[in-house]
């Protein structure tokens, strides 16, 4: 049954619906009404609870420190991008001008922009040192958007002469290159081949005779009397020292030292220095000695225009 009251709609239980006792006439006699069974209740079926993904939960739980994390990434990402961040002036330091342009075509590739300035300093100190002539190369940052690329050239300490009229130089340390500057003079002396030696690659080590030579090179090069060092290296000949004696005013006395192969260079080496300081006088009545074999030197006397010693 519905009314309507007042403009509102109400619902009436029927009485109809509702379940009314029917009365039992006992044996005896008597009425009686039993009484109403009661109702069963409702009862709503409980909903399972939904289960969460491990993942979902833990983006949840997270949500805070993954919202700063991605703040703060977008910040370095900005920044790294940034053209008030990258690079704008790089100043090289020690290069000979001879070599500006090769330099020039060796790092523009890398430092085309953006440039990653974790990497990029690290890149091209390794691109620099490949170079045969370069010996250290080292970046340094001087201010926002500013750093200063420092090379070092290895030292022309001694010139190579191939048998062909190749030149070659040769750093303190044996390392064989070409430097930018074709005049470049050595600060030590002047090694000659008589034949082509393979066992010359740009950038490798000397080997063999061309070792012992550069170290002949490397103790004339200490005394101050030796001037205008030659070391000759032959096959047939072996190594030989051609070199200049000057003392004070006296006029030069030319030597000529011969070592064999150099196998006892370590005990040759002193007998150089000690027939070195021999008197100028007495230098001068020398054509050249042996000291292949040291301990009994070998010397041979100058001839004189007369044919007599």
């Amino acid at each position: 049954m519905r009314l309507r009251e007042r403009g509102k709609r109400v619902r009436i239980r029927s009485q109809a619906a509702s379940p009314r006792p029917v009365p039992v006439l006992e044996p005896t006699g008597r009425f009686y009404a039993p009484a109403p069974k009661p109702v069963a209740a409702r009862v709503r079926p409980k909903r399972r609870a939904r289960r969460v993904a491990p993942l979902w939960g833990w983006l949840w739980r997270n949500a805070e420190p993954l919202l700063w994390g991605a703040v703060l990434g977008a910040l370095a990402l900005s920044l790294w991008f940034s053209p008030r961040t990258q690079l704008t002036r790089l100043e090289v330091a020690g290069v000979p001008s001879e070599a500006h342009a090769e330099l020039s075509a060796l790092l523009n590739p890398h430092l085309q922009p953006p440039i990653a300035l974790r990497d990029t300093p690290r890149h091209i100190e390794r691109a620099v040192q490949s170079l045969d002539w370069v010996q250290q190369a080292r970046w340094q940052a001087t201010g926002v958007r500013q750093a200063r690329l420092i090379i070092t050239p290895r030292t022309p300490f001694a010139e190579i002469h191939g048998a062909n009229g190749a030149r070659l130089f040769a750093d303190p340390t044996g390392v064989l290159f070409r430097p930018p500057n074709r005049d470049a003079k050595p600060t030590s002396g002047v090694i000659r081949l008589a034949q082509d030696d393979s066992r010359l690659p740009i950038g490798g080590q000397v080997e063999g005779e061309m070792r012992a030579a550069l170290e002949i090179l490397h103790a004339v090069s200490r005394r101050a009397d030796v001037h205008r060092p030659r070391v000759q290296v032959s096959r047939t000949h072996g190594i030989r020292l051609f070199a200049q004696i000057r003392r004070g005013a006296e006029p030069p006395v030319a030597v000529q030292l011969r070592f064999g192969d150099a196998s006892a260079l370590e005990q040759q080496l002193p007998t150089m220095h000690r027939l070195l300081d021999t008197p100028l006088a007495d230098l001068r009545q020398w054509e050249y000695v042996d000291i292949s074999a040291p301990g009994s030197e070998a010397v041979k006397p100058r001839v004189t225009m007369g044919g007599q010693p």
